[in-house]
C-alpha cells in the first residue's frame, strides 16, 4: 500500500502524545489498578453520607421536629417542606443542590441506625458524678449507682 510522504503509522496508545495533553488519561492509567469497582462504590457512598449528614438535622427539624413541636400548622409545614427542595434565594443551582442534600439525608435515614439517647440519660447525679437511680423503701431514700 502506498502512503503519502508526510504520513506515518502511529499506534493507538501513542496518540495521547500526538493529540496533546491526556492528563485525564494519565490519571486513569495510574489509578486504574488502584481504583476497583468496590473503591468507586465506597467513594460514592461516602460522598452521599457526608452530604446527607450535613443536611440531616435540617430535614429532621423541618419535618418530624416541627410536627411534634406542639405549634404545628399545615401552612408552615408546607413552607418547611418547600424549603427542603427550593433554596431560599430561589436560584435553580442552589435549589438543585438543596434537593440532592435532602435526598441524601433521607437516604442516610433509610440505611443507618440512629442513636438511642434513652440509655444515655442520667436520671440523678450520684456520688462522683456517676449515674445513679433514686429509689425509696419504707420512707427512706436510697441511690443505686454504677460500679
Amino acid at each position: 500500500m502506498m502512503m503519502p510522504a508526510n504520513y506515518s503509522v502511529i499506534a493507538e496508545n501513542e496518540m495521547t502524545y500526538v493529540v496533546g495533553g491526556g492528563v485525564i488519561e494519565a490519571i486513569g492509567a495510574v489509578t486504574a489498578p488502584i481504583w476497583t469497582l468496590d473503591n468507586v462504590k465506597t467513594f460514592n457512598t461516602n460522598i452521599v453520607t457526608i452530604v446527607g449528614n450535613a443536611k440531616l438535622q435540617n430535614v429532621v427539624n423541618k419535618t418530624l421536629g416541627y410536627v411534634f413541636s406542639g405549634d404545628a400548622n399545615w401552612k408552615q409545614l408546607g413552607q418547611n417542606l418547600k424549603g427542603l427542595f427550593v433554596a431560599a434565594n430561589g436560584h435553580f443551582g442552589d435549589s438543585f443542590a438543596t434537593t440532592l442534600g435532602t435526598a441524601a439525608a433521607v437516604y442516610n435515614l433509610g440505611t443507618a441506625t440512629v442513636a438511642n439517647k434513652a440509655g444515655d440519660t442520667v436520671l440523678f447525679k450520684g456520688p462522683a458524678d456517676k449515674k445513679a437511680y433514686k429509689g425509696s423503701l419504707n420512707g427512706k431514700d436510697f441511690f443505686i449507682t454504677e460500679v
